[in-house]
Parts: C-alpha cells; structure tokens; sequence
C-alpha cells in the first residue's frame, strides 16, 4: 500500500557499462501506453570514469537504481542514447529509453500465415534479443485472403505491427524494470498499490500527497460501435455492433474495415468499444518516492466516490536534491461496464 511514513534519505544511481555514478537530479517515466519508458539524469561530471565513458560509449546497457529508506529498487533497464556535457556547471545530463526502443528502430516488409497476434509479437521481440510475459490470442491476425489469414506489413517498425496486434486483441505492451516484455489484456492487472483517503475526518486524512479523480461523462454513456467489412471473395458484408451500457447516450461510432469475416468484425467492434469506456475515469495520484506501483499493476482507490481498482497507465519518478516523489496514473471505466 503507499507509503505512511513519510519521506526519508535517498539516493539515485546509473550504471553504465559496469561503471555506477551517483545522480544529482533525475527522472524515469514508466509506461503501459504501448510506448518506450524513459529516464533524464544528471550526474557530477567530476564522478571518476564518467567522462571518459560517457564521451566514448556506443552500445550500451543503462540501469537507474534508487535507495529510497534503505531499499534499493530497480526503476529502469535501457540504452542511454544522449549524453550533454556542460563544461560550466560541470555536469552530464543523460537520456535514454527501456529495452522496447530497439523495436521502434527495427522495421521490416514481410507477411506472416495463419499465425496468432500474440505468436507474431513473440517472434519480433525474439529479433531483438527480449523475452517476454505474453497472452495468448484467441483469433488469427490479418485478413481472409483466399485459403489463409495473412498479416502483411509494409516496411513498418516492430513497435508499430506489435501496437496493431495489441490494438486487435484489446490488449497493451510494456517492459518492467528489469526489461522482460510484457502483453496482456488491457484490464489485467498484476497485483495491487492501495491509496486511501477519509473524508470523515477533519482534518482528512490520506497516505498520498495527490489525489484526483476526472470522469469523462460522454465517455460514461452507453457507447454502441458498429464495424462493417465488405468481404470481395465471399461477396458478403459483415457487421457487429458491440455496446457497453452506461448513464445517457447512446454515443455510436462506425467503422469500415475491408476484407474481414465475422469473428474478427465482432473482436474489432469489442476491442474499439472498450477502449472507447476507458476514458471514463482517470486517476492522478502522487506519493512520496516509492518503487512499489509499476506499469501492469491495478491502482486501488478506497474512500471516494469510485471505489475500485484501475490499471495503471503510467509512474513518473522524479528525484534528486529536493526529493523523491512518485506520480501515478490510472484508467479504467467504471467497475461492471464490459463491452457486449
């Protein structure tokens, strides 16, 4: 559950290459958004070896580690991509990006047969030296074409196919600390961080410094999302209309997608119409520095009026001289409204 108490010392390190080197001030951005996780530090150029590696490196391995009241945590693992040296306030400011960036720089013009999204994702993380937590998918990716399903791409990068795929299986990607990939469906959520404010009390009382709650009330309407695909070989259209109940509405949203049958009319129309519902809540929540809540874990929220667990889409970190303080974001519909 999130810290009680209260702040305490702490420290911030980068290893580069073998070499450590204490961080002055610094940030790591961890996300589920199906984008790359990030971190900004900036280190004492007069740290022994940082100048000399830092000016000469080339492929790297980049690991942010804080001390937060004595526990040692692991915020990121990456590649620093650009090192600016301020030969004034004799300084390095460093950033770089989690393991996921090599699968923005890869791209590739290819077509995969009968294959699962979930097989494809495997194999392009595989291409780039990653291991991975993935869910199974339950539909063949791509379209009808003849005898077989065919998923092409068109000299697109790795992320992009793999964003595709988990769009499709109404699922999302991300690389924990460690750098181990991650795909799971959207509302999965791999263990809990508890906040709790009270209200009853005056002062109210809270273990959080920030907590916010923002409704997004069109997206709390029932929503209705029609796909329709004209299918050239079998001359047929198909369609599916998908709908999650909520307060007012409907708000309906069309979709034309060619050349798919049924199954994957009605898994689009699923997929689109969750997605639509997740806007409706969104949390905004800081903590004093804690490692604990990552990407992938469910946010849970008592003494509001939106009791629940959310996903967490985001954690910011920022630490150095002033502190360590951590920012969560999460996102869910409200608990009970699932896409027909």
């Amino acid at each position: 559950m999130a810290i009680t108490q209260g702040a305490g010392p702490h420290a911030a390190w980068i290893t580069i290459n073998g070499l450590t080197i204490p961080v002055e001030v610094g940030s790591v951005s961890l996300s589920a958004k199906r984008k790359t996780s990030s971190f900004n530090v900036k280190v004492p150029m007069s740290f022994e070896g940082a100048q000399e590696t830092l000016a000469n490196v080339g492929d790297n391995e980049a690991v942010i580690t804080t001390m937060t009241r004595g526990q040692i945590s692991t915020l990121l693992t990456g590649e620093a991509d650009d090192a600016e040296f301020d030969y004034i306030a004799r300084t390095i400011q460093i950033t770089g990006r989690d393991r996921s960036a090599k699968l923005h720089a890869k791209k590739t013009n290819e077509k995969w047969l009968n294959r699962l999204p979930s097989e494809i994702v495997q194999d392009l993380i595989g291409r780039v030296g990653m291991s991975g937590n993935i869910g199974a998918s339950q539909l063949l990716a791509g379209k009808r074409l003849e005898k077989d399903f065919v998923r092409l791409s068109d000299n697109v990068s790795f992320a992009y196919i793999i964003h595709k795929m988990a769009q499709f299986d109404g699922a999302r990607w991300w690389v924990d600390a460690q750098g181990q990939f991650h795909y799971q469906p959207m509302d999965a959520m791999q263990g809990e961080y508890s906040i709790t404010v009270n209200q009853n009390k005056r002062p109210i009382s809270s273990d959080c410094k920030v907590l916010k709650i923002r409704r997004n009330i069109q997206a709390g309407k029932k929503i209705a999302v029609t796909v329709k695909a004209w299918h050239p070989k079998r001359k047929e259209v198909f369609e599916h209309t998908s709908n999650v109940e909520g307060n007012g509405g409907p708000r309906e949203y069309n979709y034309h997608i060619p050349t798919l049958e049924q199954d994957h009319v009605a898994k689009h129309a699923r997929s689109m119409a969750a997605a639509r519902a997740r806007h409706e809540l969104t949390v905004h929540a800081q903590v004093v520095g804690d490692p604990t809540p990552v990407p992938g874990m469910g946010l849970k929220v008592t003494g509001t009026d939106f009791d629940q667990a959310f996903p967490i889409v985001t954690v910011h970190h920022a630490f150095g001289m002033t502190g360590h303080s951590t920012s969560i974001t999460a996102r869910s519909a409200k608990s009970g409204r699932q896409a027909s």
